[in-house]
């Protein structure tokens, strides 16, 4: 019957499917037609822009008591963990973005982008600028990121666009950031400033045209890619005393930096505004009481190792940088809270510790839905739950 309707009709239908890419993958075995209607270019733009944010197709960790990779979902409506599995386990995740994944050897000599959704891997070596013989013989705490080079606002279609990475180190009280273009094929050293503390391993997040990284202490590190400026941003004094993991770099609601905090049950959320006098300065915009959203009110657990502190009662693990989405770690098992609508669901009941790396991505290509139909196909093989 569907098959009678009109194209123009069936595309209407097809746009307001679930954003999730197994969806337009289960569509496009309907028929041939149907196929051909969802790989063409012009619709894949059209689903893209419909649902303006990619979904979050599962969560990169660089656990060790846990998979790597952790889809969203259950099958056979999530994607297949063994094809976004790692090149092998000594790579390490910096973090997720433009559909693209940063890796890390364990060596911390080469890094590796990779895009899931296409397979392609594009292997980059670790700028010099890291060389312990000319920093002291110190080994520089590192992170890094990777960015859409191309300049354009919509990111659906980053997987073949040329990117960046940011490379910043902290070494002596300072920090300096370099960065590689993959177009030409080089480093260059951007820019350096004085720096309070060393770089943080929680992930960066990119706000309009600027890379925010935490610092191990009170402090945001900030670095403006348009004009190669770099500083740091202290963090609101109430914040100062909160465990270090549950303070969180954010878009705020207003599309400007933002940060979250999470003390006990009460998660803040703050916003670097700027009043009438000029002056800059943060302000509380909001405290959600997750005891009161989440099910179950969890106990605080004791830490494993020999520090004479206690677990916080509830953890965040990770953002999704896009959105509102935040993962929580409970007693009872990760949640994935909507912070505007406050809309809740249980995502994983594993006693997870590791910081999340949300992977987000739409079908970019007509040539993309037909690697995952291989995948489904290939995995239906050895596991009936992903059959149709």
């Amino acid at each position: 019957m569907a098959n009678m309707l009109p194209d123009d009709a069936l595309i209407e239908i097809l746009l307001h499917l679930p954003k999730h890419p197994m969806c337009l993958l289960r569509a496009s075995l309907v028929s041939k037609h149907w196929r051909y209607l969802i790989r063409d270019n012009k619709f894949i733009k059209r689903f893209r822009a419909f649902h303006q944010t990619p979904p979050v197709l599962g969560i990169f960790t660089n656990s060790t008591s846990i998979p790597r990779f952790l889809p969203i979902g259950n099958p056979p409506e999530c994607v297949t963990a063994g094809a976004f599995s790692l090149p092998d386990p000594y790579w390490h995740v910096l973090g997720c973005r433009h559909s693209r994944v940063l890796l890390i050897s364990s060596s911390w000599n080469s890094l590796q982008v990779w895009n899931p959704m296409t397979g392609n891997r594009y292997a980059v070596p670790v700028t010099p600028d890291v060389n312990p013989r000319i920093n002291y013989g110190r080994v520089p705490e590192s992170h890094a990121a990777v960015l859409c080079a191309a300049g354009h606002n919509d990111h659906g279609d980053c997987g073949s666009c040329p990117f960046f990475i940011v490379w910043v180190f902290t070494n002596i009280g300072y920090a300096y950031i370099s960065r590689y273009s993959s177009e030409k094929d080089t480093w260059d050293m951007m820019a350096s400033s004085p720096a309070p503390s060393e770089v943080d391993s929680r992930p960066s997040i990119l706000v309009g045209n600027v890379i925010y990284w935490p610092l191990k202490s009170k402090h945001i590190l900030a670095f403006e890619l348009a004009t190669s400026r770099l500083y740091h941003i202290e963090c609101p004094s109430e914040t100062h005393s909160v465990y270090r993991r549950n303070v969180h770099i954010m878009k705020a609601e207003d599309g400007g930096l933002g940060l979250a905090a999470m003390t006990g049950f009460n998660l803040q959320l703050w916003a670097l505004e700027i009043d009438s006098g000029g002056v800059t300065g943060w302000v509380l915009c909001k405290t959600i009481e997750l005891g009161a959203v989440l099910p179950l009110e969890v106990p605080s657990v004791p830490l494993t190792d020999s520090h004479l502190v206690r677990r916080p009662p509830v953890r965040i693990l990770g953002l999704v940088e896009e959105d509102d989405l935040f993962f929580i770690w409970t007693a009872v098992g990760v949640f994935a809270v909507q912070l505007k609508s406050l809309q809740f669901k249980k995502v994983f009941e594993a006693d997870v510790s590791a910081t999340f790396y949300p992977y987000t991505a739409f079908y970019t290509t007509g040539a993309d839905i037909n690697m995952l139909l291989l995948q489904f196909v290939f995995c239906s093989l050895f596991n009936p739950a992903y059959a149709c």
